[in-house]
Parts: structure tokens; C-alpha cells; sequence
């Protein structure tokens, strides 16, 4: 009956992809399943708050796009794609990052309010009450058991104290915007399994949550940026650096994978009896990786209890993949959305991932080619230099590819730009880049209306242009 089941379960999927396919007949397919002529992973990655996959889908280089189409100097008013009408009421989710305050575009009066829907503040965190300090790991290694009581504060206290008080300026000026307290991120995720462990745990964290919003009546929400319960296939995940908690799994991973819907259940029951059914938002973020990270998760459980559930579609390509590759994709996005479907998670929660940054590879050689190209790891390229007005500067530099110097092209099949530099005088010599362009976005809006989604999850906010042309974009469209 097993193999019964995972054969139905295999046609399921192999019916809905197949229908996604089809699309509509007066509009441009958003792009197809497979990912084309580079590796199109899926798994977040980086300093980002996301995490990391080692899923890739080799296929055979095909030849680089000569004129890609990409848009980047289109204005924003404009729709590259002359079949798109205005969608119209959808979610323009933008995370803020604490750690960009006083950065250029990066204070709370920098937010283009009037163009989005939803702030996640990014990021609070969860630490252990009482005097035992000692890490999850640790605590684990000792053969301790969870403790009991935990409590959320800000990463960055300081900051946030300057941040809270713009927002509730803000809110008052733009009441129909919610503000969320994002909770969690790639590095501040050390104590969420030890938490959600007991009964106990859960409940002293979903007393922080209340509380904290009764301290700051403003605040709409909270989103849980937990990366990830369970882990991915290869387990918990250890620190990167002394900056990174890891995101260990104090049980077992199938206790991970229970506990997480069920600390979602009582946070969303709190927050309803504390402030009325409905009237605070509970979010989730979650990875876009199908085959190496969600497999871990129980998201159809999970998404009862959520709002919104927001699939970071992007980081899908990285150094782990020993090529370069579309590190967010129409393609990507399109497998990755209809995971959740496939589930059962209504798709009128589905917020699908925008990066307002690129993602670097080094080649090992220079290449008029540079799809399926072997690549230097580590790349020693910063997603933070790569924001989406350094991107357009380079796309501005582009030269035929007869010529020496940055190039760029656009994989209409899996609905992706990329950048390359063949110039042995740069410093950017070997530099491969793949980002989101206006394209890729038009791909994603068709997959928005043809498929009724929520709307979009935006990293983040600070790394527009000055003019905040991406954000008008997406707001011309979708708002």
C-alpha cells in the first residue's frame, strides 16, 4: 500500500506541474518547470536570514543570449510585458533590516510606505530566561533537558529603540500598513527547537509575543523566521561564524517536525484571545528548496494557523552547486509554489520571493559561455555590494559578447538574468552574477494572477534604488 501511495502521490504531482505548464493561451508561459541552461537550485542561502540546498538540476549549456531583454532601464511606470494589466490587491511584504538604520535608504523614513502592504522587522530573537545561558548545543550535549521559560528581545536594542519610535510615527501616518515582528533569521535561530520542545517552552514564548505587542499597540503581528524545523537532509545545522547560532534540532528531528505547527497553533491562540479573533497576524517564512529542506517540514499542518506563509524564492543557487545558477527564477518560483499546492496549502497565502540583490559566482576561467562553467569556492562575493542599483551599473557597462568586458543574458526558460566579466583588467574578472530583473518579475506577476497568490515577499527594502524602482514597480502592478 506504501508504494501504492507514493506512485499516486508522484502522478499528483506530475498532473499539476504538467497543468501549471499550460498556462493561459493569451499570455507568455511563465517559464517552464525545467531550469534551462544553468543549474537552478533551490534552498535559501546566506546573511540574509535564509538558509542553504544542495538540490541542483543539471542540463546541458545551451548558447548565451545575445540581447537579453531584461528591462533593468525600463522605467518603472512601464510594463516590459505589454500583455500584463494591473492585478490589483495584493501583498507588498518588504522586510527591514535593523541593522541597515543609518545606512544610505536604510531608516524607516526611507520605506516607500505608501507603495507596500506589510514591514517585517527584521530581528528579534529568542533567548533562555533564567541563569542557565549556555546554548542549545550544549545544553543538548550535557544530556540536560529543555528548559522551560523562554523571552524574545531585539538583536539590536539600540537600534530598534529609534526604529520603534519611527514606527509608531509611521503607523499613525499609514495606519493600513501592518508592522510585524519578525522573529528568528538565518543566525538568530538557536533556540527555537529547545523552545518549541514543551508545552511549557511554548507557552512562555507566546506570553513574550502578547506582551510584547501590548507594549507597542502598533505592531500587526508576528512572522516566525524559524530556518528551519527539522532541518534539511543533512540535519541541524551547526554556526557558521561566532556571529550564528546554528539552528539545532534538542529532540529529534520528527519532534521538530510536530512542535512547529504546534507552537504555531497556541501563538495564533493567543494572539486571538488576547486581542480578538483575527486582529493580529501570525506569518512563516519558508524555504523554496523542494527536494533538500521542505521534505523536513509539515507545512500542511503548519499553515492552518498561518496568515500568510512566504516562500523565500530566492538564494535557489549557490557556491554548493559547483556552477553557476539562477539564484531566484521564474522556473524556480513556479516548482517551489507548487509544492504548497501540491499540500494543500491554500494558495491565497502563498507570498512568493523577490531579491533586491544579486548572487555572486566566481568562474574559474574566463568564458564567452558561461553556462555549466566550474566555479572558485569560496566566491569572496558579498550579496550586500550586489544591490539592485551596483547590479544596474553593471548591466549599464554590458558590451556584446564579442567583445571583453561585462556581459549579460536572460534564460527565457527558466526566467532569469545573469551577468558575466571576461575583462582580465577588472576587478570584477570572472565575476558571474545572477539577480532579479523586470523580466523575471513579469514572470512572477503572471504567476501571482493566473494562480490567485497572495502576493510578494521582498529581501529587503534597503537595497532598491534611491528612487525605489523596483518597489514602484511591484507596486504599479500589484497594490
Amino acid at each position: 500500500m506504501k508504494k501504492v501511495g507514493k506512485i499516486m502521490a508522484l502522478i499528483m504531482v506530475l498532473v499539476l506541474v504538467f497543468c501549471m505548464g499550460c498556462g493561459r493561451s493569451d499570455s507568455a508561459d511563465p517559464a517552464a518547470a525545467e531550469t534551462g541552461n544553468v543549474s537552478d537550485a533551490a534552498g535559501p542561502a546566506g546573511d540574509t536570514g535564509e538558509g542553504k540546498s544542495q538540490e541542483q538540476d543539471k542540463t546541458e549549456p545551451t548558447a548565451v543570449a545575445q540581447d537579453t531583454g531584461t528591462q533593468a532601464d525600463t522605467n518603472a511606470g512601464e510594463t516590459a510585458d505589454e500583455g500584463l494589466t494591473h492585478i490589483g490587491g495584493k501583498e507588498i511584504i518588504v522586510y527591514y533590516p535593523n541593522w541597515k538604520l543609518g545606512e544610505p535608504n536604510g531608516n524607516v523614513e526611507d520605506i516607500l510606505w505608501e507603495y507596500v502592504t506589510m514591514v517585517n522587522h527584521a530581528f528579534w530573537e529568542i533567548v533562555p530566561l533564567g541563569e542557565e545561558t549556555e546554548t542549545s548545543f550544549e545544553r543538548r550535549s550535557e544530556g540536560k533537558e529543555a528548559r522551560t521559560e523562554f523571552g524574545i528581545v531585539s538583536s539590536l536594542p539600540e537600534a530598534d529603540e529609534e526604529i520603534f519610535a519611527k514606527y509608531r510615527e509611521y503607523h499613525e501616518l499609514y495606519p493600513d500598513v501592518k508592522i510585524m515582528i519578525s522573529i528568528g533569521g538565518w543566525s538568530r535561530c538557536g533556540f527555537f527547537s529547545e523552545m518549541a520542545y514543551t508545552e511549557e517552552g511554548r507557552n512562555s514564548f507566546v506570553r513574550a509575543c502578547v506582551d510584547l505587542i501590548k507594549e507597542n499597540e502598533w505592531i500587526a503581528g508576528i512572522d516566525i523566521d524559524w530556518e528551519y524545523p527539522a532541518g534539511s537532509n543533512d540535519g541541524e545545522r551547526w554556526p557558521e561564524d561566532e556571529t550564528d547560532q546554528g539552528c539545532p534540532i534538542f529532540g529529534t528531528a520528527f519532534e521538530d517536525r510536530v512542535n512547529f505547527p504546534e507552537l504555531l497553533k497556541v501563538l495564533k491562540e493567543g494572539l486571538d484571545n488576547e486581542f480578538g479573533a483575527g486582529n493580529k497576524l501570525l506569518t512563516a517564512c519558508a524555504s523554496s528548496s523542494t527536494g533538500w529542506t521542505l521534505p523536513n517540514q509539515n507545512w500542511e499542518a503548519a499553515a492552518e494557523f498561518l496568515d500568510y506563509v512566504n516562500i523565500m524564492t530566492y538564494d535557489m543557487a549557490g557556491d554548493w552547486d559547483g556552477t553557476p545558477g539562477h539564484a531566484s527564477s521564474v522556473s524556480g518560483t513556479k516548482n517551489a509554489m507548487a509544492y504548497f499546492m501540491i499540500k494543500g496549502v491554500d494558495k491565497t497565502k502563498l507570498n512568493i520571493g523577490i531579491p533586491y540583490y544579486g548572487t555572486g559566482f566566481r568562474l574559474a576561467e574566463a568564458t564567452k559561455n558561461p553556462n555549466g562553467a566550474q566555479i572558485v569556492v569560496p566566491n569572496g562575493i558579498s550579496k550586500d555590494f550586489l544591490t539592485v542599483s551596483q547590479v544596474k551599473a553593471f548591466e549599464q557597462e554590458a558590451v556584446p559578447v564579442e567583445e571583453t568586458g561585462w556581459h549579460k543574458g536572460y534564460n527565457e526558460k527558466a526566467g532569469g538574468a545573469y551577468l558575466w566579466n571576461d575583462d582580465e583588467s577588472s576587478e570584477y574578472y570572472c565575476w558571474y552574477i545572477s539577480y532579479e530583473c523586470l523580466d523575471a518579475i513579469d514572470g512572477k506577476f503572471d504567476l501571482i494572477d493566473h494562480y490567485s497568490l497572495a502576493g510578494v515577499l521582498v529581501w529587503e527594502i534597503t537595497e532598491d534604488t534611491p528612487d525605489h524602482e523596483f518597489t514602484k514597480y511591484l507596486a504599479d502592478m500589484l497594490k
